[in-house]
């Protein structure tokens, strides 16, 4: 912490474009000298930026004595001159502040135009120009809220080691990069100082789409990366994702590459919950398995459980580090009959034994992939699979007393858990309470009995729903009330629950009446991400609250298409994890391509998010 040094100096000078980075600096009341004093805009004076067009990042800007020499791919090379701006100012809008804003040239204007293929015009932060920073009286150019935003070294580098993808610097748009830090260190600093000038830090800084976009090919990453990987543990309770922070300066003055950073005061940092873990840093010669990536897994055994139920053991490239949390599942492909299928599976086996997946299936009547599993598959055949994923698992919370309700093959996550915290001596008092129709149904009884004696505190339970021998010493019937009140501690432990959903709706219904918060329950729940259709289908969409109807289509989303008609539906991340552009949906299907920003009552609901869902009929869409 005492030797934190400056290892980055950058300045954005037209919004959304690429940047540049200095050894020196002047910093001023509106943040690094020559930072986003330029913008590009809409007729209409709605800002333009790269969440929406991709290609303006791929603008290069180079500081000249009398302006900017900007290159694009494909554009002669444009001279911008202070000395050529209009004199007049047009209002433009920099999200919900308003802006009086110096016009530069039509010339300009004409070139930004045929780049982007439609009309807009280039100004800037001039003289007369005025924007305040919020809840303070300095003020901010063209920047989204603050003048300026700082980032580790540290911190990028820890979203690294748990992000399917590597990731840049330049992702994240930061004018002060720091190293020689803890990861985060900077989500405690008040203030600090570099060179001549003093900085306060407001608050972190909530991250959107922008960050997924590939600035060199103009390509947003398809599984939305990093915001994937940042939704799982930088998500504040608002919903937004967040990384770096922003920062104000107190004075002006200058500050260099590699000034020593001084903390002058610390503040409590913000806490995120944590859902994914950091790859080991042991193991060069192996790679991670990247999310949504094809793998083979070659089947190594078949353990027949109970009459219906068998569990596959398959073995991991040799070469692949395959990590996940205890009570994530994993998705596999299948052809059955000639047609593919996907489906997920929870994983069965604990991470501590990284290198053998097994999955415990049980023998669905009618069941397309579980009757192939069970009738086809064999030790040495082999499955593709996706990387493990899921936000059910046992580090949700860090109570040191657990509740485990499972119903059917919805012990699988639980035996997952149960696995990994004997294996890592993890002593939790633990309630394992476990419904099954008959004890012929039960699944690994003797393991479970076994790995019980790991714990100081740990009680296995079983209800019968159907069939009870005359010496069975167990619950008889459904989950019930009286169960639950036998469980000591009730209201101080971290439930987590799997099974049918009539069993997850009714366990929970239960527990909240008996006093348990609804932040210490946990059910396991699949996301499902659809594809958009190959076949371009007109459609009718009518935003009724903001008295709109269009022909739209089955290939955008619905912010998008909103925003193509002129209209301003609110929207933060373009991600669909911060929950800022939620609608609800009056009429029609959308396809859902996330929905991590909405709860499950808003879901019910029938809420939905317009940037992650794409038409599939025609619509009706209010704002509430």
């Amino acid at each position: 912490m005492n030797d934190a040094r400056v290892s980055q100096l950058s300045v954005y000078p037209i919004k959304s474009t690429a940047g540049i980075h200095l050894n020196h600096a002047f910093v001023e009341e509106h943040g690094l000298a020559f930072d986003r004093r330029f913008v590009v805009c809409q007729p209409d004076g709605k800002q333009i930026t790269a969440r929406t067009h991709p290609k303006l990042a791929q603008v290069h800007a180079a500081l000249t004595q009398t302006g900017l020499q900007l290159r694009a791919e494909n554009m002669p090379n444009l001279a911008i001159q202070y000395a050529e701006f209009y004199s007049h100012y047009k209002e433009i809008m920099i999200w919900k502040d308003t802006v009086q804003a110096q016009h530069c040239s039509e010339s300009y204007d004409q070139w930004f135009s045929r780049y982007l293929g439609e009309k807009c015009h280039l100004v800037f932060f001039g003289e007369h120009s005025s924007r305040l920073v919020k809840q303070r009286e300095s003020q901010v150019a063209f920047a989204d809220g603050y003048p300026l935003l700082l980032l580790s070294e540290a911190s990028l580098e820890d979203l690294n080691l748990r992000s399917t993808t590597k990731h840049s610097m330049e992702q994240f748009r930061p004018n002060l990069v720091v190293k020689n830090t803890e990861a985060f260190a900077e989500d405690g600093w008040k203030r600090f100082k570099i060179g001549e000038v003093e900085f306060e830090v407001q608050n972190p800084c909530s991250r959107c789409v922008f960050t997924t976009l590939d600035q060199r090919t103009g390509e947003f990453d398809a599984n939305k990366e990093p915001l994937s990987t940042l939704a799982k543990y930088r998500q504040g309770e608002d919903g937004n994702l967040y990384f770096g922070q922003n920062v104000v300066a107190l004075n002006s003055g200058n500050i260099s590459l590699y000034d020593p950073v001084e903390v002058l005061e610390t503040r409590t940092p913000e806490r995120y919950p944590e859902n994914v873990n950091k790859r080991s840093q042991t193991s060069p010669d192996k790679q991670q398995w990247q999310q949504g990536e094809a793998l083979e897994l070659r089947c190594l055994a078949v353990k027949q459980e109970t009459h219906d139920v068998k569990t596959f053991i398959f073995e991991a490239p040799e070469q692949t580090l395959s990590e996940y949390l205890p009570g994530q599942y994993i998705g596999f492909e299948f052809e059955v009959d000639g047609k593919p299928l996907r489906r997920n599976y929870t994983l069965s086996s604990s991470p501590t034994r990284p290198q053998r997946l097994a999955i415990t299936v049980k023998r669905v009547l009618n069941g397309q992939v579980s009757n192939w599993l069970h009738d086809t598959l064999k030790p040495g055949m082999s499955l593709k699979a996706h990387a493990p994923d899921g936000d059910f698992h046992v580090k949700q919370s860090s109570n040191a007393k657990l509740l485990l309700l499972s119903a059917g093959s919805g012990i699988t996550p639980m035996l997952s858990m149960m696995r990994y915290l004997s294996d890592l001596n993890i002593d939790r008092d633990i309630v394992f309470l476990h419904s099954a129709h008959s004890e012929n149904d039960l699944i690994a009884e003797q393991e479970l009995a076994l790995l019980s004696q790991s714990f100081s505190h740990c009680s296995i339970r079983y209800t019968l729903t159907q069939q009870a021998p005359e010496n069975w010493q167990g619950y008889q019937g459904r989950l019930n009330r009286g169960m639950l009140m036998d469980v000591t501690d009730l209201e101080q432990r971290a439930v987590y629950v799997c099974g049918p959903q009539t069993f997850m709706q009714s366990a929970k219904e239960q527990l909240l009446a008996l006093g348990l918060h609804e932040d210490d329950y946990y059910e396991e729940s699949f996301g499902h991400h659809p594809t958009t259709s190959s076949e371009t289908k007109a459609l009718n969409i009518l935003f009724d609250s903001w008295d709109t109807y269009l022909q739209g289509n089955n290939q955008q989303n619905l912010l998008e298409q909103a925003e193509q008609a002129g209209l301003n539906l609110p929207y933060s991340c373009r991600g669909g994890f911060c929950g800022s552009c939620k609608v609800k949906l009056q009429s029609g299907e959308v396809e859902v391509l996330e929905d991590s920003g909405l709860t499950d009552d808003e879901k019910q609901q029938g809420y939905i998010l317009s940037c992650s869902c794409i038409p599939k009929e025609d619509v009706c869409i209010t704002q509430d």
